[in-house]
């Protein structure tokens, strides 16, 4: 936190300046400790909770499973502990590199890069990600793939498009057009009638030609 001091003018313009700029450094450095402290307390939180399930300790409190050891003694669910443990690796990769507050949920599209790639390319798509704005689920993802530390798809084979609409789907445009005529019917009848008449007519036409042997 900038330690307060007075300026050495007695200009009000320039002392309000002074002030001024000491309120938006103290802003700024808070934010940055609280980020900071979250990303330390991830770490904290990590190493400790790795720890305890490495050595089975839930065993010796009397705890059938890690998984109820924590929800007892610390308060959250066994999946809570384990995302944090998958993330632990990245956190650690990235403590030197941002202050940023690190979240559990984006940094999960690091830890295949963690175990694939190493702290190295961790560091590399995070650097990549940030030169965008703010680093997001998506930017890691993109500069991830960017990099080329993303697994590649899988290409999915080509189909050929039906040529003709499905049974199901004619039905339902019939169906569709039914109720247009009907909602036409109560603004306006006679439109609807003629409407309706021509739509009769054209149904008409098509059943003789279903009729008539192919040629």
């Amino acid at each position: 936190m900038p330690a307060f001091t007075e300026p050495d003018t007695t200009d009000p313009a320039a002392r309000l300046e002074h002030y001024s700029r000491g309120i938006f450094a103290a802003q700024y450095a808070a934010r940055a400790n609280h980020e900071r402290a979250e990303q330390q307390k991830l770490i904290g939180l990590g190493l400790r909770l790795q720890a305890i399930k490495d050595e089975e300790l839930h065993k010796y409190a009397g705890f059938d499973t890690f998984g109820a050891l924590v929800e007892s003694r610390f308060g959250f669910r066994k999946h809570q502990a384990n995302n944090i443990l998958r993330v632990l690796g990245v956190v650690q990769a990235l403590e030197a590199e941002t202050t940023q507050e690190l979240k559990e949920r984006p940094l999960r599209i690091l830890v295949p890069i963690l175990q694939d790639h190493g702290d190295d390319a961790v560091r590399a798509t995070w650097q990549e990600a940030s030169r965008h704005g703010n680093v997001t689920e998506t930017s890691l993802r993109e500069a991830a793939n960017f990099l080329g530390y993303a697994p590649p798809r899988e290409l999915q084979p080509d189909t050929p498009k039906p040529l003709q609409k499905k049974a199901p789907e004619l039905l339902r445009e019939s169906t569709a057009a039914v109720e247009r005529l009907r909602s036409m019917a109560e603004k306006d009848r006679d439109r609807a009638r003629r409407e309706a008449e021509e739509l009769q007519k054209a149904v008409d036409e098509f059943l003789k030609e279903l009729a008539e042997p192919q040629q």
